[in-house]
Order: C-alpha cells, then structure tokens, then sequence
C-alpha cells in the first residue's frame, strides 16, 4: 500500500489524467480522513469545486488534496504534542 505523501504527489500530478489524479486523491482519504471517507470526501469536492466533469477544472483536485494535506499537517502536530506530553507524564510516573 502506497503512502499519503505518494498518492498526494501523484494527485497533483498535472502529466497524468484528470480521472487518475482524482483516484489517488480518494487514495490520501484512505490514510486520512478526518469526516470518515464519504463526509471527508463530500467536503473536498464541495470546498475544492470539483466539478462532476473534471476536465473543466482539473487543477480542483489540487486545491482539494492540498486542503486534506494541511489539514493532516495540523492532525500529525497535535499527535506529535500528544505524544511528546505523554512521554512527559509517564517520565513522572503518571498515567
């Protein structure tokens, strides 16, 4: 199974197809999706403007992966805090 990182890059891959780029974007939903799949994945197109014919925009598969990535960038900070607080407490003998 390909990262978040790798199906992103090829998401905004603009050498590929309109059709493939959106595949690899619901690909990064299933590594990160905050919503769940569906709700996550209802948001982008909405938020993105993903129109049903992605030839009359395909750089919306762009702004909706970059979206989902900046989202993840602050989930993956507060996991690392999260985790960084905990070493902390078990270090003082807390649960």
């Amino acid at each position: 199974m390909s990262s978040f990182t790798t199906h992103r890059r090829r998401a905004c891959d603009e050498g590929l197809p309109a059709y493939a780029r959106l595949s690899n974007l619901r690909s990064c939903l299933v590594h990160f999706a905050p919503y769940g799949f569906r709700a996550t994945y209802h948001h982008l197109c909405v938020s993105a403007g993903i129109p049903r014919n992605l030839e009359k925009d395909p750089n919306s598969v762009i702004r909706a992966v970059e979206e989902l990535h900046r989202a993840r960038q602050l989930w993956l900070a507060d996991e690392h805090d999260y985790a960084a607080r905990r070493r902390v407490d078990e270090a003082h003998g807390f649960r």
